[in-house]
């Protein structure tokens, strides 16, 4: 039996163990913990990028005590915790994976991962929730200071999907699917065929079950952060999933 552990940050519903058994092989255990420091709020404006990039330490200590619990494999979520160390997003996961002595995957990490496999280098950024500004640029730089060209950017708030950020701060935390796709959706159909994939950015854009519809119409592979965390812990596991439809990301495994 492996036992993963999933870490999220204070205020966020971390239901994402019981998502991951969705798609777990058969005698996987998880549980879930909060990293141990206050990153966040509950709208876009409580977030600091300098405090979450600064979180290095306590992603390590919740990382270390999960493993102290019996975690096999750890994996983060609910933050852009390594995309906002841009180039060094994979050197932070390696600093919090030898601090906890087992494998770490962190989400920001496993889609610049999941991109390389799939061979996409030209990108259209699905950016969400993130409003204009500080967060969208984090984004663009995390994934153009990784080797990924971004073609094409937008959210909510530019799509007109939401009238306000004070709206997306709502609809941030209520994961609706139907929202989540038309999103995709039209960032496809905006991009046009000049890219090679979408990356769907927000931890609370949850995409599990609905990969191969999305990418049947869109003729792209999807890349969202709840995708490339299960398909990078699956590796780390050296497992399959537990079935297939799951898109072209999971189902390659």
């Amino acid at each position: 039996m492996t036992k993963v552990g999933f870490l999220a940050p204070p205020t966020t519903w971390n239901d994402v163990p019981l998502e991951f058994l969705r798609v777990a092989p058969d005698g996987t255990s998880v549980a879930g913990a909060f990293i141990p420091v206050r990153l966040m709020g509950r709208t876009m404006a409580d977030f600091s990028l300098d405090r979450i990039a600064d979180a290095l330490p306590a992603v390590q200590e919740g990382a270390r005590d999960l493993a102290v619990a019996g975690a096999d494999v750890v994996a983060q979520f609910g933050i852009p915790f390594s995309l906002a160390h841009a180039e060094r997003a994979r050197g932070a996961q390696a600093q919090v994976a030898d601090a906890a002595g087992v494998p770490v995957v962190l989400m920001g990490a496993a889609m610049l991962d999941a991109l390389d496999h799939l061979g996409a280098r030209r990108i259209a950024i699905a950016g969400g929730y993130y409003p204009p500004g500080d967060w969208t640029s984090m984004a663009r730089r995390g994934f153009e200071a990784n080797g990924f060209d971004v073609v094409f950017q937008e959210g909510w708030v530019e799509q007109g999907i939401v009238a306000s950020v004070g709206e997306s701060d709502r609809l941030a935390w209520e994961q609706d699917a139907a929202i989540t796709k038309a999103h995709v959706l039209r960032t496809a159909e905006r991009a046009g065929r000049s890219v090679d994939a979408i990356a769907v950015c927000g931890g609370g854009l949850r995409l599990l079950g609905h990969a191969t519809e999305l990418e049947a119409a869109t003729g792209l592979p999807i890349v969202a952060g709840d995708l490339a965390m299960f398909w990078a812990t699956l590796k780390a596991m050296d497992a399959k999933p537990r079935s297939a439809g799951w898109g072209r990301l999971l189902d390659g495994l």
